[in-house]
């Protein structure tokens, strides 16, 4: 009897042993995912702006031409050229890497698994088979090459005359870095002009989608592609890029893609002579804006350059894809209006939107409806995918900015300001032509205002429900 109760209290003890463990394991593991989660997210709940001294690098001032600037002879002044998306700006785009003569540096975000991708990467091997040295980066989670292109990228880290770097790639020992990705979309030849704007790489890009993107001319170390290289070096040389090699290459698929592209580009009704020097209009000053190189939260540098510049104007048109501002930036850019005698948000709606972003946006619509602020929706077929900020009839903001707190504060960012009359008006043109008039007003009760001639665009009840759930669950996610 007494060797029985032995057993059974041995036995006891075990299972208490073993239900100890479990649950005290289950305990750890669910706070070490709780701590995680803060150390991924607490950094970006602390409040950030720019500092006193740097207010001036994004104030109106800086941003304005001198009067020597504008007495400087035409051919000596920077030029810019406003390419909408479509198949001729990549026509162009690709003209641009066939008549790099010595480098090319590029930053590049997304590239879409099409054939876009496929032709534009395989002029950039081909200007490497030249001689061109060709520097790349891409953004770590987003910015590869995937399949059926992957081989592309394995063509492009094992060949000599390129170099391709990874920005900020996954890092579970870094919680705080998941988050923020290289967004930038940039690309430089030979030192003196460059392309830069909202536009990824891909057919898909070109076309899906509403875009802009601007190409600098005339330019040099001294002036705005001087300073788009500085930043390029700066963040190949920070320690969260990283160099990528591969240690062979499909020699067969390489003369392929080539043979490919040869047959497209030399099909193409585009192949003259550029004078780079005399393309678009001169401008009198052109600046180069960055956000931040780091894997934490970002001081708002481009943001506070156009606020700024909205603060001083009189007649301010924002044009972004997605909206997505916290309550206290909303009073901000209310109160901005304000200052403005005229003051236009343009964004997409419902019916065009593939981000998921519109549905958090939809939760706080109302928050933009006022008197001071006319607020408009995109309701062509195609995608808005334009970061464009035009003020006063003279500056313009082109780039990868959109008006939400990822590009504030989260990932890195590139834009320029173009202190130009005549380039202002044909953005402006271009503004009221393709977005402004394919858009609808949204009125005080937060519906459409009529429009004898833009419809609402009529999105599937699928859309619909999908776009209402990602709301709800936008909305949980804040009350808790």
């Amino acid at each position: 009897m007494e060797i029985k109760s032995k057993k059974v209290t041995a036995l006891y003890d075990y299972r208490i042993r073993v239900g100890y463990i479990i649950s005290t394991a289950v305990c750890f593991l669910f706070a070490a995912i709780i701590w995680y989660v803060l150390c991924a997210v607490t950094p970006y709940m602390q409040y950030k702006d720019v500092s006193a001294e740097q207010r001036k690098l994004y104030s109106r001032e800086n941003f304005s031409a001198s009067a020597t600037d504008m007495d400087m002879p035409q051919n000596l002044k920077e030029r810019v050229l406003l390419l909408p998306t479509s198949e001729y700006s990549f026509y162009r785009r690709l003209k641009f890497v066939e008549d790099a003569q010595r480098s090319i540096d590029m930053i590049m975000f997304d590239s879409y698994a099409d054939v876009g991708s496929m032709y534009f990467y395989s002029a950039i091997l081909k200007a490497a088979d030249r001689g061109v040295r060709v520097r790349i980066i891409m953004d770590g989670k987003m910015g590869k090459l995937e399949s059926p292109l992957d081989d592309i990228q394995d063509m492009l880290q094992y060949h000599n005359n390129i170099e391709l770097y990874l920005f900020n790639e996954v890092n579970i020992f870094r919680p705080v870095g998941l988050n923020v990705l290289c967004h930038d979309k940039l690309t430089v030849a030979d030192g003196s002009k460059m392309i830069v704007g909202g536009v990824n790489m891909g057919m898909g890009a070109y076309i899906a989608n509403r875009d802009v993107e601007v190409m600098v001319t005339n330019s040099g170390a001294d002036k705005s592609v001087g300073a788009a290289l500085a930043y390029f070096e700066d963040m190949r040389s920070s320690g969260l890029t990283k160099r990528k090699r591969s240690k062979r290459c499909d020699t067969a698929a390489k003369a392929w893609y080539l043979e490919r592209y040869e047959e497209y580009y030399g099909n193409l009704d585009f192949d003259i002579d550029v004078d780079y020097e005399t393309q678009g209009v001169a401008a009198d000053k052109i600046t180069f804006l960055h956000n931040e190189i780091s894997d934490g939260k970002k001081s708002p540098n481009i943001y506070r350059a156009i606020m700024d510049l909205a603060e001083s104007s009189q007649k301010t048109t924002f044009i972004t894809p997605y909206t997505l501002l916290t309550d206290k930036k909303i009073a901000d850019l209310k109160r901005v209006a304000r200052n403005n005698e005229s003051f236009t948000l343009i964004t997409n709606s419902l019916y065009n939107s593939r981000n998921v972003a519109y549905a958090v946006y939809s939760n706080s619509r109302r928050d933009y409806v006022c008197e001071e602020i006319s607020l408009w929706e995109y309701q062509a077929r195609d995608q808005l995918h334009a970061k464009l900020y035009s003020f006063d009839d003279r500056y313009s903001v082109v780039g990868s900015f959109n008006l939400d707190e990822r590009s504030i504060h989260i990932d890195t960012e590139i834009a320029i300001v173009v202190d130009s009359v005549e380039f202002n008006a044909q953005l402006n043109a271009f503004i009221e032509k393709d977005f402004l008039s394919n858009s609808l007003e949204v009125g005080s009760n937060n519906e459409y205002l009529p429009s004898d001639t833009v419809s609402a665009g009529v999105v599937p009840l699928s859309k619909r429900i999908k776009y209402k759930f990602y709301g709800i669950l936008d909305a949980a996610i804040n009350l808790i």
